[in-house]
């Protein structure tokens, strides 16, 4: 369906301890003890401490339920969702604000699997220096920490 189409999200595995958390993923066909999926378009696994799923037809490749429980509650999450024709690739990265920094949530859109940056913007300001592309890639495309950085504490 054209309104159906592959996404993946990462998290902190911690997360699952949440019954609300569990509940959601449930509905997205994730079963617990032990961690599997109930149907073939659903992946899950953990590794190195962080939960992953990639569902072959996620509504718009989107967790819509589970991404705003990961922001309420918190919780960093990365997720990625596939092109589908009119609808491009895109990289959401979601980390809470902590220790004095800024919740980031950023959408980002990907070609190939690569997040995509506007060459015109970056030629433009090439007569400026590399301090002016530095800048420009701050604002846009900012650093963001990796969810191993945030283990157990979620």
């Amino acid at each position: 369906m054209a309104d159906h189409f592959s996404a993946s999200i990462e998290f902190s595995a911690s997360a699952l301890e949440d019954a609300e958390v569990k509940k959601v993923l449930g509905k997205d066909g994730v079963e617990f003890e032990p961690l599997k999926s109930s149907n073939f378009e659903v992946e899950v696994a953990v590794n190195d401490g962080v939960f992953w799923m990639q569902n072959l037809e996620a509504r718009w490749g989107q967790f819509e339920d589970l991404e705003a429980l990961l922001r309420d509650k918190g919780v960093p999450f990365d997720r990625e969702s596939s092109q589908a024709y009119d609808y491009h690739a895109e990289l959401v990265i979601y980390r809470p604000a902590r220790n004095g920094n800024p919740a980031q949530d950023l959408t980002m859109p990907l070609l190939h699997g690569d997040v995509v940056v506007p060459v015109r913007d970056i030629r433009d300001l090439l007569p400026l220096g590399v301090e002016a592309i530095q800048a420009y890639l701050d604002e846009h495309f900012p650093a963001y920490p990796p969810l191993s950085k945030y283990g157990k504490e979620g």
